[in-house]
């Protein structure tokens, strides 16, 4: 596009790759392509350093440089983090604020691009730099929803606690950014509501990613291959059920744990050949433990980290998305819609979509959301109908070819230099 070469610092909580989560595979989609016309300079923090380094060579053809610094251990703390939300705390990193203020004093940066308000405490104080920061959810709008799924008085003060001060810093941060993007409509209007100064753009995520982008013959896992023979048996004998979960996100647990708990148990009075298959990586011990549950042992498949959802999504009757805790627009979702399945989902997962839409079925009861598979499963024309309308609305969102000359756009009309040489 003929751009000058941007100097931008590009700060992520973990390294995007393997894409293995929503956040990784954004991250990575918009790097891989941002890279091509500027000099993106990747910081990212990471808990588990000889692993990253391994990966990041992925990473190198993209990026101008990559550094990774470690997140502080929680005992590490020191005391001025007190009266900070969990997730700033989470992603803390003395290691962080060092070098990245080294950074800043040794090489001349045009921009800084954020994902997530959480890491604007790396950033020194009185930075004289844009600074375009991404807001995957609300993060205090979620801990509002924790507070009224609160089940003990503990947990409500808890959580109050934790919204209160989230509410305090996202805004604070907002406040200090040049831009900030949201991903929904939903949440550019929650910031506006609150901060109807903020510069706010929403900027969505793409849906024509690609689906094998992942290191090959990993020893913790079946090779995609395996996976596949093994899913097409299971297709033949059995009615699939699909939820896929980044389990290192805790709404992810409490949303494998709800629909395996209270949802699945009233479809197997129905389908008593239905199998849940939950895919994700960093499964805990509770969703572990669900297969070993006398009455759900041979109906649930906890997967852990694969190469590929290919053979997931080829073999899945329905798509489950039964999140109760979620902002921002879910990657699962698009996967989805791109593969083309049946989709239940409850409001929160569906948010960013139109929720009058026939490609998913919104349920936000228990019984509801259990009838609605089960009507899919029962009926395969009722859910072709589903699959055909899934694939329509898949082709009325942008490219990620499309989102990257947003962010383009955006950079251009931060960094006035360059705006002036583009118009």
């Amino acid at each position: 596009m003929g751009l000058p070469k941007l100097e931008i610092l590009f700060l992520t909580a973990h390294l995007p790759y393997p894409p293995a989560s929503g956040g990784r595979r954004r991250e990575y989609e918009l790097i891989s392509r941002l890279g091509k016309y500027f000099k993106i300079h990747l910081c990212s923090l990471t808990s588990d350093p000889e692993i990253d380094n391994l990966n990041s060579r992925y990473l190198e053809p993209c990026c101008a440089s990559i550094s990774l610094f470690r997140i502080s251990n929680p005992k590490e703390l020191n005391w001025h983090t007190r009266g900070r939300p969990w997730l700033m705390n989470r992603y803390h990193s003395e290691e962080g604020l060092l070098r990245i203020s080294q950074l800043l004093k040794d090489r001349r940066f045009d921009l800084v691009h954020i994902e997530g308000y959480y890491l604007m405490q790396l950033l020194p104080a009185g930075l004289d730099l844009p600074v375009v920061l991404v807001e995957h959810n609300i993060e205090y709008s979620l801990d509002l929803q924790r507070t009224t799924l609160s089940r003990s008085c503990q947990d409500f003060l808890s959580n109050w606690r934790e919204y209160y001060y989230t509410l305090s810093w996202e805004r604070t941060f907002w406040r200090r950014a040049t831009k900030v993007i949201t991903l929904t409509d939903e949440d550019k209007k929650m910031i506006r509501h609150v901060e109807p100064e903020i510069d706010v753009q929403m900027i969505p995520n793409g849906i024509d990613h690609e689906t094998s982008i992942f290191p090959p013959g990993s020893s913790r896992t079946k090779s995609t291959a395996e996976w596949s023979r093994y899913m097409s048996i299971q297709c033949n004998t059995c009615s699939s059920i699909l939820l896929v979960c980044n389990f290192a996100y805790e709404p992810n647990v409490d949303a494998a744990l709800y629909f395996s708990r209270y949802i699945f148990p009233l479809i197997l009075n129905r389908v008593p050949n239905a199998i849940l298959f939950l895919v994700g990586n960093s499964p805990p011990d509770e969703v572990l433990a669900l297969m070993n549950t006398n009455y759900l042992c041979s109906h649930i498949k906890v997967t852990g980290y694969v190469e590929s959802l290919n053979p997931f999504y080829e073999a899945a009757h329905v798509v489950v998305c039964p999140l109760r805790i979620g902002g921002g627009i879910k990657v699962k979702i698009l996967e989805a819609l791109k593969a083309g399945k049946a989709i239940v989902s409850t409001s929160v997962g569906a948010q960013g979509l139109n929720l009058n839409c026939k490609a998913l079925c919104i349920c936000d009861n228990v019984s509801d959301f259990a009838n609605n598979v089960i009507r899919l499963l029962i009926n395969s024309h009722e859910r072709h109908l589903q699959e055909k309308e899934a694939l329509r609305l898949m082709r009325t969102f942008p490219t990620w070819r499309q989102i990257a000359e947003k962010y383009i756009f955006c950079y251009c009309k931060i960094v006035p230099t360059l705006y002036q040489k583009k118009v």
